[in-house]
C-alpha cells in the first residue's frame, strides 16, 4: 500500500478492491492524491480522497459480495485473454439458478417446454431418420421395385407372367391377410399379416433369423400349411429357438413355423407380424396382389422402360382388358423406399419441423 494515503481510506479500498487489481488502482489513486495535496493543500486532497471511496463504495461493496459467494473476481475473469473461462461459466449458472428460483412457476413452465421440445424432436427425428435416411431391411434397395396397379394384379396374371418378365429376376406377389392367432390356454388375437407367394423373401433378399423363409413348392395349393413370424410376434411367446417346427393355428389352420424375421425386418409394413404363402390358383381373376421385383444383374430399375414395354405388350397379347380400365396406360416400376416412405415423407418433414420450432422456442 502506498504511504502517502491516509491508513482508513487506504484500509477500505483495500479490503474491498479485487486482489488482481488493487495495487495498480491503490498505485492510481495515491499518485492522484499526492498531486492534489501539492496543488491544493492537504484539506482539498482529503475531501476527494473521501469523495472517491464513499463514491466507489457501493459498487465495491456489491462486487465483494459477488466474490466472496462464488469464489472468484469477476474483472480479473472478464479481463483474461482467451475468452471465457470455467469460472464465468459457473457464474452464469448460478446466476441463473438463482432467477430461476424467485420464479418457480416460470421455470417449471419452461423446464417442460424445453423437455417437450427436445424430447419430441428426438422422437421424430428417430422416426424420420428410419424411415427416410437408414437403409430398408431389404438387400440392394436400389435393384428392387413395386410395379404400377398395386393391388389390382389377379392370380391368373401373376401365373402367366411367373419368370418371364424382362429384365427381371425374380417377381413375387403378396397381399394383406390378417389372422387369427390361437395359442394353447390362451384367448384367439388377431394379427396383422401377409400372403405372398414363395419368392418373397428371395426378391427383397431377406434371410431368416431361424429357419427358412418361404421354398418353391410351399404356394402350391394343396402344400403343407407353413408360416414366418416377425422377432417381435417370436418374443412375445417367449423367444425359443424350438418354436421352429411347432405347429400354430393361424385362422384355424394349423401350420408349422419355419422362420423367424431378424429384428429390423419389416415389408411391405413394419406393423406384419406373420407372412404365410399363397396358395396361387390360376383360375382366379380378382385383382388382390402386388407384385415386387429385383431387377436381372446389370438392369438397373430406373431404365426399365424398353423392358416394361415388353411387358405391355405381353399382356395385351393375353389378356383382354375393358377399355374403361386399361392396366395397359401406365406402366411403370416405383423404388420400394419412394413406394413405402413417399407418401410419408411431407407429414414427417413437417412434423419435425414443428418439434424442431418448440424447442427453438424453449430454448429462446
Amino acid at each position: 500500500m502506498p504511504n502517502s494515503l491516509p491508513r482508513l481510506p487506504a484500509a477500505l479500498l483495500r479490503a474491498l478492491l479485487p486482489l488482481a487489481e488493487r495495487e495498480e488502482v491503490l498505485a492510481d489513486v495515491a499518485t492522484e492524491y499526492d498531486v492534489r495535496r501539492r496543488d491544493f493543500g492537504d484539506a482539498l486532497a482529503n475531501r476527494w480522497l473521501w469523495r472517491q471511496v464513499m463514491g466507489s463504495m457501493p459498487t465495491l461493496v456489491r462486487r465483494t459480495w459477488w466474490r466472496g459467494w462464488t469464489g472468484f473476481e469477476p474483472r480479473a475473469n472478464r479481463n483474461r485473454p482467451g475468452g471465457p473461462s470455467m469460472e464465468g461459466w459457473i457464474i452464469d449458472v448460478r446466476y441463473a439458478m438463482r432467477r430461476l428460483l424467485r420464479r418457480p412457476t416460470y421455470a417449471l413452465l419452461a423446464t417442460l417446454t424445453l423437455a417437450l421440445g427436445v424430447g419430441g424432436t428426438a422422437a421424430i427425428f428417430a422416426i424420420a431418420r428410419g424411415l427416410l435416411l437408414d437403409p430398408l431391411p431389404i438387400a440392394n434397395e436400389q435393384d428392387v421395385g413395386v410395379f404400377w396397379a398395386p393391388y389390382d394384379w389377379t392370380a391368373q396374371e401373376f401365373t402367366y407372367l411367373r419368370g418371364r418378365i424382362p429384365g427381371f429376376a425374380e417377381v413375387a406377389a403378396y397381399t394383406p391377410r390378417d389372422v387369427t392367432l390361437q395359442e394353447e390356454g390362451s384367448t384367439t388375437r388377431l394379427l396383422p399379416g401377409m400372403a405372398t407367394s414363395a419368392e418373397f423373401f428371395s426378391v427383397l433378399g431377406a434371410k431368416a433369423m431361424l429357419g427358412r423363409g418361404f421354398e418353391e413348392g410351399d404356394d402350391v395349393p394343396g402344400a403343407e400349411p407353413v408360416a414366418v413370424v416377425s422377432h417381435g410376434l417370436w418374443r412375445e411367446m417367449g423367444g425359443d429357438a424350438g418354436l421352429i417346427g411347432k405347429v400354430l393355428r393361424f385362422d384355424g389352420i394349423p401350420r408349422t413355423v419355419v422362420g423367424v424375421m431378424p429384428a429390423g425386418f419389416w415389408f411391405p409394413a413394419p406393423n406384419i407380424r406373420v407372412w404365410t404363402p399363397e396358395a396361387i390358383n390360376p383360375e382366379r381373376r380378382s385383382g388382390v396382389y402386388a407384385f415386387v421385383g429385383r431387377v436381372a444383374p446389370g438392369q438397373q430399375l430406373n431404365a426399365m422402360g424398353p423392358s416394361l414395354d415388353r411387358l405391355r405388350s405381353m399382356l395385351d397379347e393375353r389378356f383382354d382388358y375393358p377399355a374403361q380400365w386399361d392396366k395397359l396406360k401406365a406402366p411403370g416400376v416405383t423404388p420400394v423406399r419412394a413406394f413405402l416412405v413417399g407418401p410419408l415423407e411431407p407429414a414427417l418433414l413437417a412434423t419435425l419441423t414443428a418439434m424442431a420450432l418448440t424447442l427453438l422456442i424453449a430454448c429462446a
